[in-house]
């Protein structure tokens, strides 16, 4: 899984997948060990695999260290990555597009500004679909528009 396609560090992935691949729960001290990271390194990343619902704390009887186990359902977890980013970023140009429109309504009636306010129709159509795209994509792969669309792909293929 390329962790840094979702802005979360290599190290990060190596912990999922030390945690992915435990059968049983983790302490920080023996991440630090198997993966030769630092502790800050290490208590870091987990906290940012916790904000992501990938990782969670467990509690082991008897001990008073905190263990971590992993969030087996990985395709819950891009899903939600996923729908989280393109809506960030869908956020961010929000309001350059709204500039982009404002200045093109206050343009003259040339040509040159009919061809930019026709562009820029185009665009926010485009803007418009992805947004809706994005909040039709499930937030679960256990959820019954996930395995709907799952089956419209299957027989695409």
């Amino acid at each position: 899984m390329g962790f840094s396609r979702f802005s979360l560090s290599p190290i990060a992935g190596q912990i999922y997948a030390l945690l992915y691949i435990s059968p049983a729960a983790v302490t920080l001290n023996d991440m630090v060990r198997e993966l030769k990271i630092s502790k800050g390194s290490a208590s870091m990343n987990i906290r940012a695999l916790e904000a992501w619902g990938a990782v969670r704390k467990v509690w082991v009887n008897s001990d008073r260290k905190d263990y971590y186990e992993a969030n087996p359902d990985i395709m819950t977890i891009v899903l939600k990555r996923f729908k989280e980013g393109m809506g960030k970023r869908l956020d961010e140009l929000a309001p350059a597009l709204e500039k982009a429109e404002t200045l093109a309504s206050a343009a003259t009636a040339s040509s040159e500004a009919e061809f930019y306010r026709e562009r820029l129709a185009k665009i926010k159509k485009l803007f418009s679909g992805v947004r809706k795209l994005t909040e039709i994509i499930p937030d679960s792969a256990s959820d019954k528009k996930f395995k709907i669309i799952s089956k419209i792909i299957s027989v695409l293929k």
